[in-house]
């Protein structure tokens, strides 16, 4: 391994000691498309501190793809917890399924639904359906653009249903032979009113360091222009992902 290499993986390894924070689910560096077969990938991280206040925190992700020649199947479950002197002060789930119907020539079109629930960051829950179409262009570069139609609820049982247009970027740089930074944005504006939107920007390096084990460095930020009621405007974090794939 080059000296470059290794510098990086020693960073890597060090900064979950600096580290307390949750990443967001980028399914678009998950996705296995483009190859066929099935895959599975387990991805998670462990945090806790000793002193004034102890604090624990555990995120385990897994995914699936299953592709063949005219059809891309991803499906990706998380759960994550984090708790102070033994009260939980964080918790989310997610669980999001994805299909792609493959054709001769882009684009290809997409159907998926997603579930979340994560009652600190003041709602109890986030359904969506969506439905687009998926652009694979020159230079690894990806565009999506579609309609999803969201069922929101907060903490006091207010629902919300908004038809929202759906767009997202994705694409990966080479900064070394095993080194890849990965970034994706995705803008939600409602169709009734474009001040009602939400975007989200997520940028990391990932590691590779062999075949099957990599580490993600991730900055991650995101905002709801109409949040729930009491709930803060934007949320950014920095995490780190241990990820193994199962092929």
């Amino acid at each position: 391994m080059r000296k470059t290499s290794k510098l990086f993986l020693l960073i890597f390894i060090l900064i979950p000691s600096f580290i307390y924070s949750e990443a967001i689910v980028n399914v678009e560096d998950l996705r296995r498309d483009g190859e066929k077969g099935f895959f599975a990938n387990l991805s998670g991280s462990l945090n806790f501190s000793r002193g004034n206040r102890n604090r624990d925190s555990f995120s385990i992700q897994s995914s699936l793809d299953y592709n063949i020649d005219n059809l891309e199947t991803f499906f990706v479950v998380k759960r994550s917890q984090k708790k102070i002197n033994k009260s939980n002060y964080d918790s989310a789930t997610l669980a999001h399924l994805r299909l792609n119907f493959l054709f001769d020539k882009d684009p290809s079109l997409e159907a998926f639904i997603q579930y979340s629930k994560n009652p600190f960051r003041k709602f109890n829950k986030r359904e969506l359906i969506g439905l687009g179409a998926r652009f694979n262009l020159e230079n690894n570069f990806k565009i999506g653009i579609g309609i999803i139609n969201e069922n929101e609820e907060d903490l006091s049982a207010i629902s919300d249903n908004t038809l929202r247009l759906s767009s997202y970027f994705h694409s990966e740089f080479l900064i070394d032979e095993n080194i890849v930074f990965d970034l994706s944005a995705f803008l939600q504006p409602g169709i009734s009113s474009f001040n009602d939107y939400k975007a989200t920007l997520i940028g990391q390096f990932d590691f590779h360091v062999n075949d099957n084990f990599k580490i993600s460095l991730q900055y991650n930020t995101f905002y709801d222009s109409k949040p729930p009621s009491n709930a803060v405007k934007k949320e950014e974090g920095f995490a780190t992902v241990f990820s193994y794939n199962f092929n």
